[in-house]
């Protein structure tokens, strides 16, 4: 009934995790919002419009979920080819095998997978190979075959009989692949549907379910070849036996138990997109259904557009070439970057100028010139806003019955226009555009958008947590009520601890001074002779000493005695070191940053050892497996005739920088860590009293100890009088003026607007705010992707105003 309802119903029905898809939920989630600024901005709303998906891009968790499982994917079918080509050889003593054959992967790759999800945990020792199998970087031995060869042999039983199946005999005629649902019933040939079976059970199960099998079958026995007979698990022994061997594969499990196959069975879960716009449908009817006649699931004031019929209204209202002339001056500047005209170029044709742009072919592999720019969501959303349901009927018509003659007349002559193509009489039927200007004004609409960006900035905040406990012997559930009750929201550091260490410096110091500390003269040869001239009187004497050095002007066997370097041991720690395993990126200034000199000695003799004629480092070679079993072989050669245990792991040091301790209690205070990637969630910006600008960037467990302590984030002065003037975030907005430009908020010029990517230290990264992807990675903006300076070359940081968006687009 009104804007707030939106609110109410946000907070009390549209509660987290209530659709069981996080990505879904936070798409709606926005587009409530964004519904309800428009709502109390323009007023009430009388039709929604809804793209329903055809075959959108997936989102990016999805994207990043799909391609860390076709990366295991590939790892898994590497490993099985590498196994296969291994148990070829007679002495694993496995028949049949044939290394190169799809189906004889295919089997090995079931049993495999069943073996490495049974409910019992697989062996720590076991796992260690598997992900070394078939690494070329990482070659495991023969003996490590053999033993996963019979480790699998053990694991694998035929789930309709129990009976184990070997691996010896799992390529022979005996053993089938065998589909839990049949093909011929429904088609699914992914994994979850395959199990592995005695070929004369996998005839006897033919089209039935295997529940269905066994609810039939279950203890019959079937006979076999060569007098063997094979018997049915009855229904109890089944469904243990399934439950037991299954229980960490729950797609599989589930279709084993299944009685019959359900009308709506799918292999995979619903298209995220698919599922996000039936969604929408269902809450949106809410908001435009009509009190009488209006009793649908979906409300009659709902229209349902597809990604076809909006791609065709696009190109024939004039839309695409609009697209292009908003993009054309980034492939213009490639142009420039490149010194080529390999990303476009200007020509006439019928009459018109034009660039015509090009995706030079080290590129085009799924690349969309669409997709570059923000701004491509909103001229989707004009072109689905004038989608009439006349269009949807009659482009729907059109493509049920493209073969026929009959196209509805009726919606034709009133959508469309007839549109000659030649002197010849020939014309096509072109849809009206909504209005006669309809195209320029979608060009200056798109040409004068702001995008906003959603802000995830939850750096803390309060948590409740619950325990169960008893009470007077009544188990109960409480509220915690102790501590603090902060959750940090983000990874707080890296995972790497580092110890602080205190490393002896070089100092120089007068003869006097170093008098006292004899032992920590750094050169040897003239500690030697200190000690030399002390030997040769009775006692030890310091005003002795002093005065024979003075005598002779502080030079003795043409050294220079007056001023010596010592070592010294800093009172704080100034490094931080952390133990690592020795490789290929251990060449001489590495190994120069190893804490142990004796190991520092030995690592560089060593390195030497494999220089080449013209004394290049090869620590490719040097620091190799066999490298470095070559070193630890000959490590009292390399260590001056002394013993020294084996290196495999070393410290090496770096200096504490923007390191911090992990704690002040016992010995948290020398154990440090360093600041996670992407946790510069703060750019202060100061300027003093001539206006000038400092910039400085806030630590994440700063701003932690800021907020927790309900401070500001970034103090309003710094210690030399300068006044903070704003903070920036990764996408948060800014404005950058020209030389005494008067800012006016309603005429801003939008090229000039930058979206904040990141910051580190005294540097701050920005991307022109339509950027939605680069044309070319590490060279439309720099090798970063992100740039200090603006298209034209002024460091943004230096004279940008920071600006708020709000959800419409409207500066606030």
């Amino acid at each position: 009934e009104k804007p707030e309802d939106i609110d109410s119903y946000l907070h009390k029905d549209f509660k987290p995790n209530s659709l069981r898809n996080s990505i879904v939920e936070t798409v709606l989630r926005e587009a409530l919002k964004v519904t309800k600024d428009i709502w109390t901005t323009y007023g009430t709303i009388d039709e929604v419009h809804i793209e329903m998906g055809r075959d959108l891009k997936q989102p990016k968790e999805k994207r990043i979920k799909d391609m860390k499982r076709n990366l295991q994917n590939q790892r898994v079918n590497l490993r099985i080819r590498y196994l296969l080509q291994e148990f070829a050889d007679p002495k694993y003593n496995i028949e049949s095998v044939r290394p190169n054959s799809p189906g004889q992967q295919e089997l090995l790759k079931i049993y495999e997978d069943n073996a490495l999800n049974s409910d019992q945990n697989v062996p720590e020792d076991i796992l260690d190979i598997v992900d070394h199998l078939g690494s070329p970087t990482k070659p495991i031995s023969q003996a490590e075959t053999m033993k996963y060869r019979l480790w699998l042999e053990q694991k694998y039983c035929s789930p309709y009989t129990g009976q184990t199946i070997p691996l010896s005999k799992l390529f022979t005629p005996a053993y089938e692949i065998e589909h839990i649902i049949p093909q011929s019933r429904y088609f699914d040939d992914s994994l979850s549907n395959k199990v592995i079976c005695e070929s004369e059970v996998n005839k006897a199960k033919g089209r039935m379910l295997g529940y269905e099998f066994i609810t039939k079958q279950g203890g019959s026995i079937i006979p076999g070849s060569q007098g063997k007979d094979f018997k049915i698990l009855d229904k109890i022994q089944y469904e243990k036996f399934v439950k037991q061997h299954y229980s960490r594969n729950h797609g599989k499990m589930k279709k084993l138990l299944m009685e019959d196959i359900p009308d709506a069975f799918i292999n995979r879960q619903l298209n995220d997109s698919r599922y996000m716009a039936r969604k929408a449908l269902e809450i949106f009817s809410h908001l435009v259904r009509e009190q009488n006649n209006d009793e649908e699931a979906i409300s009659k004031n709902i229209i349902a557009t597809n990604g076809s019929i909006t791609d065709r209204l696009k190109k024939e209202w004039g839309i695409k070439d609009v697209w292009n002339q908003i993009i054309t001056p980034r492939f213009e500047r490639m142009n420039q970057i490149t010194g080529t005209h390999n990303y476009g170029e200007w020509i006439c044709k019928n009459g018109k100028r034009y660039f015509q742009i090009n995706i030079p072919p080290s590129i085009s592999m799924g690349f969309s010139k669409k997709r570059i720019d923000h701004r491509h969501h909103a001229m989707d959303a004009i072109i689905i806003a004038c989608t009439t349901r006349n269009h949807i009927n009659y482009l729907n018509n059109s493509m049920a019955v493209s073969k026929q003659k009959d196209q509805r007349n009726d919606l034709k002559h009133l959508l469309c226009t007839k549109k000659s193509t030649d002197d010849k009489g020939n014309y096509i039927w072109q849809f009206n555009k909504p209005w006669p200007t309809f195209t320029q004004d979608v060009h200056k609409e798109l040409n004068s958008i702001i995008v906003s960006f959603k802000q995830n900035l939850r750096v803390i905040n309060r948590m409740s947590n619950y325990y169960w406990h008893y009470i007077n012997g009544q188990k109960v559930c409480s509220k915690q009520v102790k501590g603090d009750s902060w959750s940090i929201r983000k990874s707080l550091h890296k995972a790497t601890v580092s110890g602080a260490v205190r490393l002896p410096e070089r100092k120089t110091v007068k003869f006097a001074i170093a008098l006292k500390n004899i032992h920590q003269i750094c050169d040897k040869k003239k500690r030697h002779i200190i000690q030399d001239v002390i030997k040769s009187y009775s006692h030890y004497d310091e005003k002795t000493i002093l005065k024979y050095f003075k005598d002779r002007k502080y030079i003795i066997e043409d050294y220079d005695f007056s001023k010596l370097e010592i070592y010294t041991l800093p009172q704080e720690a100034k490094w931080a070191a952390t133990r690592i395993n020795i490789d290929a990126s251990f060449d001489q200034k590495a190994i120069n940053s190893i804490t142990d000199s004796g190991v520092r000695n030995i690592l560089s003799s060593h390195l030497k050892k494999y220089n080449d004629a013209n004394g290049k480092e090869h620590p490719e070679k040097a620091f190799s497996p066999e490298g470095l079993q070559d070193m630890n072989l000959h490590l009292k050669e390399l260590n001056q005739g002394k013993a020294h245990k084996p290196i495999l792991k070393v410290r090496k040091y770096e200096a504490l920088g923007n390191k911090f301790n992990i704690g002040i209690r016992g010995s948290k205070d020398k154990k440090y860590v360093e600041a996670d990637k992407g946790t510069n969630l703060f750019f202060a910006i100061y300027e003093d009293e001539e206006g000038n600008r400092t910039y400085d960037s806030i630590p994440f467990n700063i701003a932690v100890e800021h907020l927790k302590n309900l401070e500001d984030i970034a103090p309003q002065r710094k210690e030399d009088g300068s006044k903070l003037l704003f903070t920036l975030s990764p996408n948060d907005l800014v404005y950058l003026p020209e030389e005494g430009e008067h800012v006016d908020k309603n005429h801003l010029c939008k090229d000039r607007i930058y979206k904040m990517v990141s910051s580190s230290g005294k540097q701050s990264f920005f991307i022109p705010c339509n950027v939605a992807t680069t044309i070319e990675d590490k060279k439309e903006f720099s090798p970063l992707n992100k740039m200090e300076k603006s298209i034209n070359g002024v460091m943004i940081k230096r004279s940008c105003i920071k600006i708020n968006v709000n959800r419409l687009g409207d500066i606030l």
